[in-house]
């Protein structure tokens, strides 16, 4: 009985471990100067530039959840872009992308903040909108 019990607080740990080194990663990324983007992201390397990248994979279930408010807020802003890293692994590995969906905020050309997981429409609309 103790050898299971034992197995189990294990795996929670490691989850828990595995949750610590996402979000470590994360903000690691803030500060970043973004070099080496293609097509409608490029004009996120300027100096003068500002927006919110979604990166997500179809295979994501929560993904499937961020995906319908991503395409409401590109329907609102033309700053909100998204990109599917199963198609362009190469835009995720510029943006240091460990996890999906994972929304990163771009100010000046710089990596300004990742959120990572589902987030709801209004608090990336407030971020759009200067307000946090």
């Amino acid at each position: 009985m103790m050898i299971v019990l034992y197995i189990v607080f294990g795996i929670i740990a490691l989850i828990m471990l595995m949750q610590y080194v996402m979000i470590f990663s994360a903000k690691k990324s803030r500060g970043i100067k973004l070099n080496g983007l293609k097509g409608n992201l490029k004009k996120l390397e300027s100096n003068d530039s500002n927006g919110l990248v979604y990166f997500f994979s179809p295979s994501c279930h929560a993904c499937k959840a961020q995906t319908p408010v991503i395409k409401t807020l590109q329907s609102s802003y033309k700053n909100v872009y998204d990109v599917d890293i199963s198609k362009d692994f190469n835009t995720a590995r510029v943006f240091g992308i460990k996890a999906t969906p994972t929304t990163i905020a771009v100010e000046n050309g710089v990596i300004k903040q990742v959120f990572l997981g589902v987030k709801p429409k209004e608090f990336l609309e407030k971020y759009l909108r200067g307000k946090i």
